[in-house]
This record gives C-alpha cells, structure tokens and sequence, in this order.
C-alpha cells in the first residue's frame, strides 16, 4: 500500500513546512506568462498575413479567445501569490527559506521484541484499516500495551512522511504531564516556536490541529491517565493517526477505538520466555519452564524479567528460579532485574488510587479464593455494597481486577500478592483479623441459612486456610459445621476430605482433641469414600486412640465404628467383625437407634463380602425392623444389603424385589451415590439371568455416575463387572482391557486386596468361566457407606 493510499482515500501531496506553496504559485506564473507569449505570437503573425502551419491552419480562430484565457490566468496567479506572501508573515516557519526548514520528527524509541501478540497487532491494522483515527490500547500494568503500540508504529511508520511523535505522559505516575506542556513540545518538534507557550489549552489544541490537518503525521501518546489529558492532543486530521496507551480503559474519545489486552496464553508466554532466553535452555527443562509461566502470571514484564535473569546465570535452570519464585512471600521480590521490577509497576497505579478503592483493593484483593462476589467482597471491606460496587467497578476500569462475568471478580496471582501485601503493609493486625472473620461468617451464615455454597465452594476452602494459619479456630469450626450438611454422598469426596482436614487442623493447632477426633473420623470416613483404604484405616485408628484417651464413650463408638468399616474395606473381615460388634454393643447400651441401623448394615455387608447369608440377612432384617417413617438413602442401603443377601442365598425374585425398591428411593430422593449401587446389583442379577446387554447397560450407567462424583471404589466396581460381562460374552480382549482399568484404581487407591481380586479374574479368562465364584466383585465388596451424619 503506498504512502499517499493507506486508508484508501484520495492521493494528497500536502505542504508538509518543508516547500513554501508560493514557490509552486510563482512556477505556474512563469509557465502561463510563456505560454500567453507563444500564442501573441501566432496572433501577430496571423494579423500581418502570415500563414500558420497546414496541420494547425484551421485552429487559427481559436487564437484570440486563448489569449484572454491565459491573461486572466495569469491574473489570478498575481493575486493568489499576493495572498500567500500575506499569510506567509504570521507563518514564519512557512516563509523559511527550504535549507532552513526542520526536518519532519522521527521520535519513537526502540521497540522491544515482540512476541505473542500478532493478534493484538493484526487488530490494531484492522481497527485503523475500518477508519479509526485514534487507537486506545488498554491494559494491566506489565501487560506490554507500550511494546504493542511501539512495534505497531514502527512497522507503519512509512505511511507517515511528515514525522512521528512520541510523548510519554506519565499517567501512571504521581504527577502526569499536562496537556498544555504536552501540546507545546509537539509544537516545538514541529517546528513551531516557543512563543506558543502564551496560548491557552483549548488555542493551543486549535493550533496543533491545524498545524496537522494537512499532514500525514503518527502520534504515539504512551502512558496516559485518563481521557481528558488525552482529548486536545489527538490528531485529528484525516492523514494522521494517534496511538493511546493507559492502565486505564480509555473508551471515551469520539473517533476513537478501543483494545484491551489480556495476559499471555501458556504458549505465548513459553515463546516469550524461549525468545529471551534460548529456546535450547527452554526446550532442555520444559516442565521448569511451564513453571515459570504458571507464576508469573502470563505478564510478559515478569517473563522479561525472569528472562533476563536467567539470561545472567547460565548455570541456572528454568527449575531452579520457579523453586525461588515457588516461595509467595518472596514471590514479588524475585521478580526484579536492574532498576525493572513487577512491584513498582503495580505500585504506581496503587498510588494514583483514593483511597477507597485503595481499601477495597487491598481487602477485597487479598480475598483467599479465585473468584469473589460482590456480598463477599462487601463483608470483607466492611462498607456498604453499593459502595464497594462503584470502586470495584473503577479498579475494573484500572485493569487491577478483572471482571469475567457482571456478578464475579478476580486478580491474577502476581496482583492478588500485592494487594496481600498492602494488606499486610497498611492494615493492622486486628484490621487483617477482622476482615477474614466477617467473610467467614458470612459464609457460614450463608450456609446456615439454605442459601446454599455452590458457587463459593473453592472460597471456602481457601478461607479455612487462611483462618487455620490464622490460628481463627472457633470461626474456622464453625464453618465446617454449617456446610457439612449442606454436602451430599455424591459430592466429590476431595472436597469432603479437604474440608475435614482443615478441621482437624484447626482442632489439632488449638489443642482441642474433642473436635480433633470427630474430625479424624470424617477425615477416614471421606478417604473411604474415594476408596483410599490405607489412609482411611489410618485415620480411623488415630481417631480411636484418641477417643480412648479422651474416654468419651460416644465418641469412642462412632470411631470405632469406623475402624470396623475401614478394615473391612482394607479385607481384614475378622477385625471389622469384632470392631463392628463392639460399636454395635456401645450404640445398643445409649439407645441410639440410627447408629444401630448403620452398624447393622455395615455388618450385613461385611457377612456378604464373606458370603454367609446366613448371617447378613437377619442382621439386615433387623435394621430395616428400626428403620424410621421418614424415607432416607439409609433405607435405601437396608434394601440393598438384604437383595445382595437373597441373591447370594438363592432368592432371585426376592433380591430383585428388594432392589426395585431401593432404585425407587434414589429416585425419589435424586440421590446418585445410592442410584449408583443400586445399577451395580441390578447389573449383577442380569448378569446371573444371562441378560448380558442389560448387566453391561447398568454397569456403564453405574462407570459414568461414580467417574462423575470420583468414587474410586465405584469406579473400579464398574470396571470389574464390565469386565466380567464381556468374558461371558466371548470378548476376551475388551474383558482384558476392563479388567486392567479396574487394577489401575485399585492400585492408585492402595487397595491391593480388591486389586488382587480383580487380578484373578484377569487370570481365570481362558477357562471355561469367567471368573471363580468367590473372586467376582459383588455390590457388597465396594461400601456404598451408610453414614452422611456426623
């Protein structure tokens, strides 16, 4: 595209200060005043009988209308040069003599390597190409809108032949420039003198305007504040274009478009990094490499930074600095090179803020969790939500918090650490307290009330963290207990364990062994559920202990109970036998009916597993003999235990029965653990009737529901029975292949006994039966766990 075409508008060859236009009038005088003498001369050599040239003979009448023509041309000439030598005395720079005119200004500085952003510069063409006059680049400090706009100027800067400037504003400073002293350098560099310093703002812009609305002239405005110290500065002329970047949005300049950009992707950032360092030093310690992304939060300042870092020490691995920077207390201070540093430019626009968004900035900035809602944001600030909406809502604008849905914020890691440690530079001890104890009780208050925990689930989490460091015991506690119950058997279980182990270690650093035991056990209890037997039975046994030394009979029940349930997990049944007895004894002796039924069913499972129906079923009808009016997933589980029961004593039809019924709970109930263990008998009775398609129908219904909910122990309960149907089907090779899947979980989980079980499955493929009576999996093998009660 040519210099004159770039926006596909008319070719211009404007004065440019280098050409005075009289010079130009005075050549079209002389070649009119030669002109008009050349046809004088036909005319007197026609009047005195001369005779003209055959081939131009019969154009002689035309002789004397052209002499009037070229006369009043001429005339008009005279005048116009009159004019200009008017003008040209209150334009001295256009009376200069050529030699004496400055040349055009070429002031961009060097531009950095730019790598990642070939979008971003392929939107800034279009955004131009589509008729934009001024772009307004947009960004998060460190984000490299600066490198943008200079690596775009540079690549155009041909288009413009009447100079580029380049003015830093110092918006992110404390003290910007004004756009009056703006407006006189560019003057200046245009070769205006220094007399236009008496203007005002507004003369001066008019002035600046003028002086370019014939010019093809690149403006680049880097750093500025807002938009009034932008507004008189824009060139406006149709041959001009005005590059603006801030860390604040800019959106409203008329003629104006806007680009925002993000942080790096992953792969932008290892391109980045492998620019600056050596794609060899890159390539040779990948993982240390994603590393380093990871925690420099996609920012190419940072991943300049640690660049250069690593560029200085070439013994230093990608590894080494990420274990530096894996440090978050030192985090920021790593992050500096030379006088180049991550934490002075957040600290700029921190400074630049009032001082309440600097409060919400700091408080609502350091929320524990990733994201964060306008309420929890409120409750940690301490001030009225309309209030802390306004400020969110500028800081949004300031790109120090990011808003990726109308009801949710956030900060990447590097700004979440700042606005920590502001919190920590600038609030008090009892400040720093009181703020993480309004959230947490907003959130157990939340939780209390039915409004539900869903969307705050990472939150919480995060929260009991922080409280627990914080040594917030009693506020920590209380969250677990409102949002416990609030928890189904088919959450995912890591959760579960996540939030009890905080629990725990609340109790535990507040040396409150009464709250620590229940808390172990609902550590044991959630490893269970994830199938993790080994960590399950040891938490089991350090909840015994100390329940024992506490002497809390109640207590010692339940987590003896517990144990009983994890050694028969861990397949040690003559230990569950006796531990689920002695719990049985200690239940019957408090009249504690509900924890009788589960103990019962935990035994009826456990004589399944063994396969002595001759001692589940009783015990199982006993249970359901206790069972309440009111319907729980704890009937459905009886139901269960006594169909496993029927079926393995030869009672079809009454299994079946038993296990409609419990399929009938979960249903009603919309309960997907139970509903999960209810396809997994079902599965096996159509397996014994040899209806192979709808054993391997339930058995996949189960595999989708337990991979969904991660219960490992389901998950491997699926893929043995699949395993299985596809043996008696004459599929060894998809039998195989389930069958390893199925010794994968277990083998991750620690459970070697049902591993070892899955194993001789494997081994029995090529006899005539798939597998041996007693090594197939039943329903009873994995626990479906009949407590969700603390």
């Amino acid at each position: 595209m040519s210099a004159d075409g770039w926006r596909g508008g008319p070719t211009r060859v404007p004065p440019d200060g280098r050409r005075d236009p009289r010079r130009n009038v005075a050549l079209l005088l002389v070649t009119v005043s030669s002109l008009l003498s050349v046809v004088l001369a036909v005319v007197v050599n026609v009047a005195t009988g001369g005779e003209l040239p055959e081939p131009v003979a019969a154009y002689g009448w035309l002789a004397w209308p052209t002499v009037a023509a070229l006369t009043l041309a001429g005339v008009g000439l005279a005048l116009w040069q009159h004019r200009l030598g008017q003008v040209g005395q209150s334009c001295p720079t256009s009376a200069l003599p050529l030699a004496e005119v400055p040349s055009p200004p070429s002031e961009l500085p060097v531009a950095p390597r730019l790598t990642g952003r070939e979008t971003e510069l392929a939107t800034v063409e279009e955004l131009v190409a589509d008729g934009a006059q001024a772009v307004s680049i947009s960004a998060a400090p460190g984000t490299g809108k600066s490198a943008l706009a200079l690596s775009y100027a540079h690549r155009v800067r041909e288009r413009f032949p009447d100079g580029q400037l380049y003015v830093v504003l110092g918006g992110a400073g404390p003290d910007p420039v004004p756009s009056q002293e703006a407006l006189i350098r560019m003057l200046k560099a245009l070769g205006r003198d220094v007399e236009e310093r008496r203007g005002t703002l507004e003369e001066l812009s008019s002035r600046f305007r003028s002086l370019v609305a014939h010019r093809r002239l690149l403006v680049v405005l880097d750093d500025a504040r807002d938009a009034a110290q932008v507004r008189p500065l824009i060139a406006a002329g149709a041959g001009c274009l005005t590059l603006i970047t801030s860390r604040r949005l800019i959106a409203d300049l008329p003629g104006t478009a806007v680009l925002t950009l993000d942080a790096l992707s992953s792969g932008q950032a290892l391109e980045l990094l492998a620019a600056t360092v050596g794609a060899d030093r890159i390539a040779a310690d990948a993982s240390g490499a994603r590393r380093l992304v990871e925690v420099c939060a996609g920012l190419p300042l940072a991943l300049r930074i640690v660049g250069s870092r690593l560029r200085a020490r070439p013994g230093w691995t990608p590894s080494a600095l990420a274990d530096r920077l894996a440090d978050e207390s030192r985090r920021l201070d790593e992050l500096r090179v030379g006088d180049r540093t991550i934490r002075s430019a957040f600290q700029s626009t921190y400074e630049e803020l009032s001082d309440v968004d600097r409060l919400v900035f700091r408080r609502a900035g350091s929320h524990p969790g990733v994201l964060f809602g306008l309420q929890s944001a409120a409750r940690r600030c301490g001030l009225d939500s309309s209030a802390v909406r306004d400020a969110l809502d500028r800081l949004v604008d300031a790109f120090l918090i990011e808003a990726p849905t109308p009801s949710s914020y956030r900060l990447h890691d590097l700004l979440r650490l700042f606005a920590a440690e502001m919190m920590e530079r600038q609030e008090t001890a009892g400040d720093r307290a009181a703020c993480l104890i309004r959230q947490l009780d907003w959130l157990r208050d939340r939780a209390g009330s039915g409004g539900g925990v869903a969307d705050e689930r990472d939150n919480i989490l995060a929260v009991l963290r922080t409280a627990v460091a914080e040594g917030l015991t009693d506020q920590a506690w209380a969250l677990v207990e409102a949002v416990h119950p609030l928890l189904t058997a088919a959450d995912d279980h890591s959760y579960r364990l996540q939030l009890w182990r905080s629990a725990e270690q609340a109790a535990a650093s507040a040396g409150d062994d009464q709250r620590r035991v229940r808390a172990l056990r609902w550590v044991s209890h959630s490893y269970g559920l994830a199938g993790e037997v080994e960590s399950e039975l040891s938490a089991a046994r350090e909840a015994v202990a100390l329940a024992e030394r506490l002497g809390d009979t109640e207590e010692l029940a339940q987590t003896v109970r517990r144990m009983g349930e994890a050694l028969r997990s861990y397949g040690r049944p003559d230990e569950a036998e006796e531990s689920l007895l002695r719990a049985l004894r200690l239940f019957q002796r408090s009249h504690a009916v509900e924890e009788e039924i589960e103990v019962r069913s935990a035994l009826g499972v456990l004589y399944n597993t063994l396969g002595r129906p001759e001692r589940s079923i009783p015990t199982l009808e006993r249970a359901a003999a206790l069972l309440p009016t009111a319907e729980t997933a704890l009937h459905g589980y009886v139901f269960l235990g006594l169909a496993a029961g029927h079926k393995i004593a030869g009672h079809p039809t009454e299994a079946a029965a038993l296990t409609r019924r419990a399929f009938d709970i979960a249903d009603r109930l919309d309960d997907e653990f139970l509903r999960g263990y209810c396809l997994h008998e079902r599965g096996w009775l159509a397996a014994e009737d040899e209806r192979h398609r709808d054993a391997e129908q339930d058995f996949r219904a189960m595999l989708e529901i337990f991979t969904r909910i991660r219960h490992g122990a389901g998950v491997g309960g699926a893929q043995h029975a699949l395993g299985a149907v596809a043996a008696a089907q004459g599929r060894p090779d998809q039998a195989a292949r389930a069958y390893r899947a199925a010794i994968a979980v277990y083998e991750r989980l620690g459970n070697m006994e049902f591993a070892n079980k899955v194993r001789r499955s494997l081994s029995a493929l090529n006899s005539t039966r798939p597998t041996a009576d007693g090594d197939r999996m039943s329903p009873d093998d994995t626990d479906p766990r009949t407590s969700s009660r603390p």
